[in-house]
């Protein structure tokens, strides 16, 4: 595998080379055992063992969309989603660390100079981060202190940064469009032990706690320029991924994971076609027009939601190379992400059905996919109704319920 120094760009497009991207995609099938091994261990853990952390540190899958001038690989949405993909096999919990750290890396490298300057002075560093409910930011003299505790930090046992919501003390406005944000060094925060949940467990999703922490000025940006804009003007800009607008890559990128999840509970379920249909004359499964027309439906389902995923990353691809993102394509990319959401929950709980009750058994693996499936699919960024709602606005000309930035 090529390392971060050496990995070569296709000329034509800016992204990571096609070579590089396969052999990413090959290891994370390679990894598939390994990971599956080690995943009851992390649930326990409730964060990636040992071994995981250090396996995502020393290959590189923590910087897989930070661009290359940072020191990451630079891949595109769609060959990230690849990867993704693969690693859920093993342990969609796993694969969550991944997408949430490499999601809030790649927006930090958005952010202004100041900030792209500090967090990724000894190359490119995991950050994680969460942004509700915001802390309070107070400013001093040369910067600002920090005090907050946010919940949900996905993956704070492997970061080194983090970018964190606040708002700026005596602020009584919308955490949106309120919401700046602050970058802190994870060896700042108090981490309380608070992820005690049914699924997703091993994320490491914890609280992070900031009690008067001091950040220099360069170190804030404020709701008027807030991460995650396109401004050409700054000094580190160039990459395609500096051109896409951060809601969409990170909402639908987080998706592919979890395709990759119930993937893996399709090959489980078919493998077991051989068992009795109890309570029938049926033999095995096989023989039960019920039982293959259930699988024959979840499997098209997955090759649904993995058409829709893979056609709304192909535009995030484009977007990247300079086409236009308007709003009506911005609340049909919405819509469409929701109808995945919907596609994968569909096959999820089909496949279910077909294991029967004992698929609920805490020592079967499906038991441990369908948990972390459901779970994530109810992460606010999934929530299909609201995505329905803003296209459907947008059609019937009502008024929006979100700020386009946000779709």
């Amino acid at each position: 595998m090529a390392t971060l120094a050496e990995a070569p760009v296709d000329t034509k497009t800016g992204w990571a080379d096609k070579e590089v991207a396969d052999k990413l995609v090959n290891r994370a099938k390679e990894l598939r055992e390994f990971l599956s091994e080690q995943a009851p261990e992390g649930e326990k853990r409730r964060s990636p063992t040992k071994a995981v952390d250090a396996m995502l540190k020393d290959e590189g899958f923590l910087q897989l969309l930070v661009p290359q001038r940072l020191g990451g690989y630079g891949l595109s949405p769609t060959d990230f989603c690849r990867v993704q993909m693969e690693i859920a096999k093993g342990d969609p919990a796993v694969s969550w660390v991944i997408q949430i750290i490499n999601g809030t890396s790649w927006v930090t490298s958005l952010a202004p100079d100041s900030v792209q300057e500090t967090v990724f002075a000894n190359g490119p560093e995991p950050v994680c981060g969460a942004y509700n409910p915001p802390g309070k930011a107070r400013q001093v003299d040369g910067g600002w202190i920090i005090n907050g505790a946010w919940p949900y930090m996905s993956g704070s046992r492997q970061a080194t940064w983090t970018q964190q919501g606040v708002v700026l003390e005596d602020y009584d406005g919308p955490v949106v469009p309120g919401i700046s944000m602050c970058y802190i060094p994870m060896s700042d925060f108090e981490i309380k032990n608070t992820w005690f949940v049914s699924g997703m467990q091993g994320t490491g999703s914890d609280t992070a706690i900031a009690k008067d922490v001091f950040i220099p000025e360069g170190q804030m940006v404020l709701m008027d320029k807030r991460a995650g804009q396109i401004d050409r003007t700054k000094k580190h800009f160039g990459a395609p991924s500096d051109l896409i607008p951060a809601v969409p890559m990170v909402r639908t990128t987080g998706l592919a994971q979890l395709i990759g999840a119930v993937e893996a509970m399709l090959e489980i379920v078919t493998a077991e076609s051989g068992k009795p249909v109890l309570t029938t004359t049926i033999g095995p499964r096989t023989d039960s027009g019920a039982y293959m027309r259930d699988l024959g439906e979840a499997a098209a389902l997955i090759e649904t939601a993995k058409a829709i995923l893979f056609s709304l990353t192909a535009k995030l691809d484009r977007i990247g190379l300079g086409e236009e993102f308007t709003i009506e394509e911005k609340t049909r990319h919405r819509a469409a992400g929701a109808q995945m959401v919907q596609t994968i929950h569909a096959a999820s709980e089909s496949l279910m059905f077909q294991a029967g009750s004992s698929g609920f058994s805490l020592e079967k693996p499906i038991n441990r996919y369908w948990r972390d499936v459901s779970m994530a699919l109810r992460h606010i960024q999934n929530i299909p109704t609201i995505g329905y709602e803003i296209q459907g606005r947008a059609l019937a000309g009502g008024d929006p319920i979100a700020p386009p930035g946000s779709y």
